[in-house]
């Protein structure tokens, strides 16, 4: 053991007892860094014990058995000595199984049919160094379906955030029909799916350089400019670009589009708050319904969701309490019916919060900027990133043995 004074080794683990599991695991490791140390694999009833003896510990990846009170015993057990490094590997299938995964102390929850993207997507976010007070809120915005205003929305609240807090990111997840760029007046250069050409290497640099700039404080990600190059866009990239964004930015908002392919479940899992916006009419309630059903299987909807209704006033719309009692849930925020004023900023390329700041739709969506609260996280996630930031996890980095919690 290392002596006090000459630094202790962050060391890596997994608890899993499936031999094969365990092998893909560590090569994920591996494909990170050929000359890290192997990590230590653990059997599930002997990993506490193991952890808690352990002086620095790294990243502990967790393979789950299929019983979910098993899965569960182990968790409550290891999640104390784990600290804030815990990752859990197993089926997406139960939402319910999920959240309660994550609040017996679990960072990320992957899913073991994706394992090798997911836990190379979730070391590198791990690995980010940053200081938590800078990172900004993720506000991901899906229209359930086709109608619901949903790129209007997000290229708005990113407007009225840059105003309040002198820039704002935005990513069109659109990748085969994005509008953010003309409803912005920007012709990018360079796209999301050039970042993702080299989705193991980009950094905030090459981020930097990737976004088109608005006179606004608004900077795009923007969507592939040829429909053939949306398939280069990969949720590893798609992740590591939201992670290196919140640094850079008080706010990032996210259009995400309704495919619920993993580049956008990448996006979604990401988000600190889901705004759905929707209109009231039957077709548009139903993709809702529809959706918050999907996103609760999942473990991606819960309470950061909120509902937006969108130019609602509109003849012959279903009313506000009965889709609440549809939804079973409260409408958050309602955008009046502005046709003529929404309709001349889009064409103009100019969002109505800075066009028309005084319409019906430019305040009333100012307003939905300012309901997202401060851009600085929760305490919760202050402690996360805390952890999480300034070390890379499956390397060699020494922590000094004396004074280790010092400030």
């Amino acid at each position: 053991m290392p002596q006090a004074g000459k630094g202790l080794v962050m060391a890596n683990f997994i608890v899993a007892d499936d031999e094969s599991m365990a092998a893909r695991i560590r090569s994920v490791f591996s494909f990170q860094d050929p000359n890290a140390p192997r990590p230590e694999v653990l059997p599930p009833g002997q990993a506490a014990a193991r952890l808690a003896r352990e002086q620095a510990v790294g990243v502990v990846v967790a393979a789950l058995p299929a019983d979910p009170a098993t899965a569960l015993d182990i968790l409550g057990r290891i999640a104390p000595a784990a600290g804030g490094g815990l990752l859990a590997v197993g089926p997406t299938s139960d939402a319910r199984f999920v959240l309660q995964a994550l609040r017996a102390g679990v960072r990320d929850y992957l899913d073991r049919a994706e394992l090798e993207v997911e836990l190379a997507a979730a070391l590198k976010r791990l690995a980010e160094p940053r200081a938590a007070a800078s990172l900004g809120r993720v506000v991901a915005v899906l229209g359930a379906g086709g109608g619901a205003g949903a790129s209007t929305i997000a290229a708005n609240l990113a407007a009225a955030l840059a105003a309040e807090h002198r820039s704002a990111g935005l990513v069109d997840m659109k990748l085969e029909t994005g509008d953010l760029a003309a409803l912005l007046d920007l012709k990018p250069t360079f796209s999301l799916a050039d970042l993702c050409r080299n989705a193991a290497t980009f950094d905030r640099v090459m981020l930097e350089r990737t976004l088109a700039r608005h006179e606004s404080g608004v900077a795009l990600l923007a969507a592939p400019a040829r429909v053939a190059d949306a398939a280069l866009v990969r949720a590893e990239g798609v992740a590591r670009a939201i992670d290196l964004a919140r640094a850079m930015f008080p706010f990032v908002v996210v259009d995400v589009d309704h495919t619920y392919r993993e580049e956008q479940l990448a996006a979604l899992r990401q988000a600190d708050v889901l705004l759905l916006p929707f209109r009231l009419d039957f077709n548009s309630l139903r993709n809702v319904h529809r959706a918050l059903e999907h996103l609760n299987r999942m473990g991606l909807a819960g309470e950061r969701a909120r509902l937006v209704v969108n130019r609602a006033g509109l003849p012959v719309e279903v009313p506000r309490a009965k889709a609440e009692e549809a939804l079973n849930m409260k409408i958050a925020h309602v955008v009046p019916e502005d046709f003529k004023a929404v309709a001349r900023a889009n064409n103009n390329g100019v969002p109505v919060v800075i066009e028309a700041p005084n319409s019906r739709a430019g305040r009333s969506l100012a307003q939905l900027a300012r309901s997202l609260g401060p851009p600085r996280p929760s305490e919760a996630q202050m402690m996360h990133a805390a952890s999480r930031g300034g070390w890379r996890p499956w390397r060699r980095h020494v922590v000094p043995a004396a004074g280790r919690d010092a400030t």
